[in-house]
């Protein structure tokens, strides 16, 4: 249907890359600079220990996640919608139907069958993938880090792509987010009545995981895995690596 279809739904992930970027600094590296500088010097008058990095990591990493989600929710749910629409004009060869879906249609659509609250479908997934995406990311980087022979941007990079590597192990999530936004738009399910029983054996995070092994497997909750762990490793570099290169200016 010609390449403008991998393009479905460019403007609310812009949307979302802009917004959910700063929060997610914002409140990570918030978080990172109050156990380092504020609670690990505390708990070391207190006790003798302080906190490690890798444990800091973890805890910044998932908090920054939590605050990122608030935003990725709801652009998540449109990306998501507007492929599915697309793929699904495209599978059942609705020529005139078969143009992109804008995010302004997904949107009015959205609310106008569902409500604002439409909008956060699917959000407890996409809260749980965010805090164990950037925990995983910021922890593992920050316990690889010290282990790398070479140091400098060369070790940051490296320890960015095996932080961003192992955190791909959430993908499970990754999957029933996907699979909980995309029937907004009315996706076809098994049973071909174009309701949401077909696909979602449930609204639940942990109901919609089960509907997935029902119907494709354990290996169905890991679709996706290899390209998914190649993004992991860019973001990883860009909002974990970066901003400490930058830091160390």
């Amino acid at each position: 249907k010609g390449p403008s279809t991998l393009w479905s739904g460019l403007t609310p992930r812009m949307i979302e890359g802009l917004f959910s970027g700063g929060v997610l600094l914002a409140a990570k590296e918030g978080l990172h600079n109050v156990l380092t500088n504020v609670a690990s010097p505390i708990i070391y008058k207190s006790v003798g220990v302080t906190i490690p990095p890798s444990v800091i990591g973890f805890v910044s990493g998932a908090g920054g996640g939590c605050a990122q989600s608030l935003v990725m929710g709801p652009t998540s749910l449109i990306v998501t919608a507007c492929v599915s629409a697309m793929n699904n004009n495209i599978n059942n060869n609705d020529d005139d139907e078969s143009r992109p879906v804008s995010a302004i249609e997904v949107t009015r659509r959205v609310v106008r069958e569902r409500g604002i609250g439409g909008l956060y479908r699917g959000s407890s997934a996409v809260a749980v993938r965010q805090a164990t995406n950037w925990a995983s990311r910021q922890g593992f980087t920050e316990f690889v880090r010290p282990r790398i022979p070479v140091g400098g941007v060369w070790g940051e990079l490296i320890a960015g792509c095996v932080g961003g590597t192992l955190s791909a192990w959430n993908t499970p999530f990754e999957v029933a987010r996907i699979e909980s936004q995309s029937v907004i738009m009315g996706t076809t399910g098994k049973d071909g009545n174009g309701d949401d029983d077909g696909r979602q054996k449930g609204k639940t995070l942990v109901g919609t995981m089960c509907g997935i092994v029902e119907e494709r497997g354990v290996g169905g909750l890991y679709a996706g895995l290899v390209p998914r762990a190649a993004q992991s490793c860019y973001q990883t570099i860009f909002l974990v690596c970066v901003p400490r290169l930058l830091q160390s200016l």
